[in-house]
């Protein structure tokens, strides 16, 4: 499976409310080594994260970082619900 680079996060507009037909967007995380630290958190495999989970400072890290790759998607609104918080990504600070 190939995944693409995107960089189209960068000045994203905030997610839309719940409601019907809107949607949440999301960052995938793709990390191309297990444990790979970036933007505060360990990363590995593909993650799944709210765009509202991340400050700007955090998605411009992750989306110019070589070692991931990162797509915006855009999901319902009712299906953000099942993202876990974090995506499964280790919110400990980055050393």
């Amino acid at each position: 499976m190939a995944t693409q680079r995107n960089n189209s996060a960068k000045g994203a507009p905030a997610p839309a409310t719940k409601g019907d037909g809107a949607t949440r967007q999301v960052l995938q995380v793709v990390s191309k080594r297990d444990g790979f630290r970036r933007a505060g958190r360990a990363w590995s495999g593909t993650t799944t994260v709210a765009l509202d989970e991340l400050t700007q400072e955090q998605v411009e890290q992750l989306s110019t970082e070589p070692m991931l790759v990162t797509l915006l998607l855009e999901v319902p609104a009712d299906q953000g619900a099942e993202l876990p918080s974090a995506g499964g990504a280790s919110a400990a600070t980055e050393n």
